[in-house]
Order: structure tokens, then sequence, then C-alpha cells
């Protein structure tokens, strides 16, 4: 396991936080490590994972919905997309090779550090923009 992932898994020991499936990702030249757990948003159970590797990031990558695109709702789609990655600097949305919208947040580290705290204060960010979000969202892809 990679230094950072180390010293967030201490930190979630520590806070005793249990909400994370830990999986090391074997042969990788990155020594990459993922954080797997879940956000609710509405009801809905958003697949989400912290991805820790011995590189100077860290991401918190939140799959918001899976095939998103259908009929003639594309633009709009992108439209709102657009709007948010305007407007919110702190976290990216895209929409990726097998048609599902991902919300993905860089955090930068000192190498071979982590800070729980950050990626906490990243979640408290992404879950409070998603609960205002989340509607707009889907009903620009179910148009």
């Amino acid at each position: 396991m990679n230094k950072k992932a180390e010293k967030f898994k201490k930190y979630l020991d520590e806070k005793d936080i249990k909400a994370f499936v830990i999986d090391e990702i074997a042969d990788d030249q990155y020594n990459t490590v993922v954080f797997r757990s879940h956000i609710d948003i509405h009801g809905n159970q958003l697949p989400t994972i912290v991805i820790l590797d011995s590189t100077i990031y860290g991401m918190v990558r939140v799959l918001v919905a899976p095939q998103v695109f259908h009929d003639d709702n594309e633009a709009t789609v992108l439209k709102v997309l657009n709007e948010y990655n305007k407007q919110y600097k702190s976290f990216k949305y895209y929409v990726d090779d097998q048609g599902s919208l991902v919300l993905d947040t860089c955090i930068l580290f000192k190498e071979g550090e982590t800070d729980g705290d950050m990626i906490y204060a990243m979640f408290d960010v992404i879950i409070n923009h998603l609960n205002d979000s989340y509607k707009k969202l889907m009903q620009a892809i179910w148009q």
C-alpha cells in the first residue's frame, strides 16, 4: 500500500469510519489504492471512490448516473454539465466512454502525504452540491 493510502487508512481507523472497502490495484505502476463507498443523494446510492496512488494527486470520484444520453437529451445534458463546470472550481463533470455521468475532484498532496480532513471536506462540498443539483441533472437526463 502506498504512503498516502496508508495515512488515509490510519485516518479512517482513528475516526472509526467504516464506510470504505479498500482495494489495492495489483501490478499498478503507481501503487494505486481505491477506497470504495457510496453517498446517499435523495435516496439514491451513488458509487463513490477515493483513489490514492504514489503521485501527488488524489481523486474523489462519484458515479452520478449510468447511460445518460438517450433520444434527444445530449445537448440539454451537456449544457447543464458545462454550466456546473464553469461554476464549480473544485470538481468537474464528464461523461465517460461508457456513457456514465461522473463527477471528479482532484486533490493535490505533498509527496507521500494525505489529508483525511481535506478529503472529507471535499465530500461535504460534493454532497451539498449534489443535494442541490441532482434533481436538475436528472431532469435533463430524463427529458
